[in-house]
């Protein structure tokens, strides 16, 4: 007899093929967005199992903690801001209609409030080209 394929052995849920969520921190997304930009202070910086970017840890001012995917070059003590009006700077989240083109983004939302489903992953970004009306 032969193997097994192995779509099959994975598809019995064995341990060796289950993703060991148990040991993630938690949901990386964004902070829903407000009309007032909404400033925060990274408090920590995390590596997680799930997700092969580190996350930061973000204390708002209005006493929410999130966990966002952390950009390249930031630091714990550093400032992100999130909101309509915020400025276009590393690590601030703003819709895409505020960004200029040439900007290099990441953790695209495919829908306002989904939390980001593209360019997620370490190292990756993407680039404003042009905008359609």
């Amino acid at each position: 007899m032969g193997k097994r394929l192995i779509q099959q052995a994975r598809g019995s849920g064995g341990p060796t093929y289950r993703a060991p969520s148990f040991r993630y921190q938690g949901r990386a997304a964004h902070h829903p967005l407000n009309p007032q930009p909404l400033v925060g202070k990274i408090i920590d910086l995390i590596t997680c199992q799930g997700h092969s970017a580190p996350l930061a840890r973000v204390q708002y001012e209005d006493g929410k903690t999130c966990l966002l995917l952390a950009a390249d070059g930031l630091r714990v003590g550093d400032v992100v801001t999130s909101g309509s009006n915020a400025a276009v700077e590393r690590g601030n989240t703003l819709p895409l209609t505020q960004i200029p083109e040439g900007t290099l983004i990441y953790n695209i939302e495919q829908r306002p409030g989904d939390g980001g489903k593209f360019c997620r992953a370490s190292g990756t970004f993407a680039r404003v080209l042009s905008k359609a009306i």
